[in-house]
């Protein structure tokens, strides 16, 4: 699911209730009550790759505390039952997150309950807003059942993220612009139809497609996501779950015969000869089928064809009215935001290195035909890279 931002004002409430509900900004008298909490949370994450494992320590409760964060936090017989992170984002403003409910009483009255006593609270302190994100739907109309809207107050930069270099770079320069940052991977494993299944791409290039390197990306991206954490503050808050596409996208027709008519008759899948690639089939029909604006981190590639696409580009959005009208149909990717169509790999390491994170493009992996899980070295996009892919450690 897409996350959405949404907005509630805040209202005074009588809402009764028996709970003891506290908004802390120090653990205080409340330290083996916050450690309690933190033992139910990762009791019921134990095992799993939810990112709350990484996030909820007892260190990181103080190291937020200290940034001047409020925890909103719900004791039944003095037992912690819920809690939520709220961040104070201007004077009349509050972003509440990782909010956490005992999953006996999800689905009861006690949500609406606690989240209207909370709100009253908020309200009498002197907020007029409380703004948050959420890609649950059943979270979602709970939300929406207490007053929330949809809301752009939040510039959610939505990134097509690989593990690459290209990609890899600009999800830390926006983490570093203090970014919220949507990741999503398309695991062309699954049959999304479209042109890139099309029998004459295995025709004219073999067997090309699907890559063969989604389980070594879907890997890197997870390791890199760890170095990123230390690396980057705030990041572990900024960097949201990657949404991975594991079900298939909407068909479009117009897409898939622009796509089909600039791969056409050229003998295999990859753009040296300036030409589309088959993924850009995958990547436009995600994005309208969404109807969002998504970055998709690809820089500058020689040749006739793609001056001309360039060309319409500025600021890194499509002019539809700035393609001849031989290419028109390039508007197909209008919805798709490429920043870096006018840099290149090495202008980019130059920018890591003065931003501090030119080490982890070493880290990024970018080869799609792997021989034992080593880059293959020969497909254009091992020919692209201008510095090693480096194996991953433990260190």
């Amino acid at each position: 699911m897409i996350k959405k931002p949404l907005s509630c004002k805040l209202r005074p409430s009588d809402i009764n209730t028996d709970l003891e509900c506290l908004l802390l900004s120090e653990v205080g008298s409340y330290e083996k009550i916050i450690k309690e909490l933190l033992y139910d949370i990762h009791e019921e994450f134990s095992g799993g790759d939810d990112p709350w494992n990484d996030i909820w320590s007892f260190d990181d409760v103080i190291e937020r505390f200290d940034k001047g964060e409020i925890l909103w936090l719900v004791l039944k017989d003095e037992n912690p039952i819920s809690c939520s992170w709220i961040s104070v984002k201007s004077n009349e403003n509050l972003f509440i997150y990782n909010t956490w409910l005992k999953p006996k009483l999800r689905g009861t009255d006690l949500f609406r309950k606690i989240s209207l006593v909370r709100n009253d609270r908020l309200h009498t302190l002197g907020y007029e807003k409380l703004l948050c994100v959420t890609d649950n739907i059943r979270a979602e109309k709970g939300l929406k059942k207490i007053g929330y809207k949809e809301d752009n107050w939040m510039d959610i930069q939505y990134i097509f993220w690989t593990g690459g270099y290209d990609s890899t770079f600009l999800v830390c320069k926006f983490l570093l612009e203090n970014r919220l940052v949507q990741p999503i991977y398309i695991d062309d494993r699954i049959n999304h139809g479209g042109y890139h299944s099309n029998p004459l791409v295995k025709q004219r290039g073999g067997d090309t497609y699907p890559r063969k390197s989604t389980e070594i990306e879907l890997e890197r991206m997870d390791w890199l996501r760890q170095r990123i954490y230390e690396k980057i503050e705030k990041s572990k808050y900024l960097l949201l779950e990657t949404m991975v596409i594991d079900k298939p996208i909407e068909e479009d027709e117009e897409i898939s015969k622009v796509v089909e008519k600039y791969n056409e008759w050229i003998p295999n899948t990859i753009s040296e000869k300036g030409w589309l690639p088959v993924y850009t089939d995958l990547v436009s029909r995600f994005q309208k089928q969404f109807g969002l604006e998504i970055f998709w981190a690809n820089d500058h590639i020689e040749g006739e064809f793609y001056e001309v696409f360039d060309d319409s580009i500025e600021d890194g959005r499509m002019k539809v009215d700035k393609l001849p009208s031989k290419y028109k149909d390039l508007k197909i990717f209008s919805g798709l935001v490429q920043p870096l169509r006018h840099t290149n790999k090495k202008e980019m390491l130059e920018v890591a290195k003065q931003k501090g994170f030119d080490d982890l493009l070493y880290y990024t992996w970018t080869c799609w035909y792997p021989n034992d899980r080593e880059p293959c070295g020969e497909c254009h996009v091992c020919n692209e890279r201008i510095i090693e892919c480096k194996e991953i450690t433990n260190e």
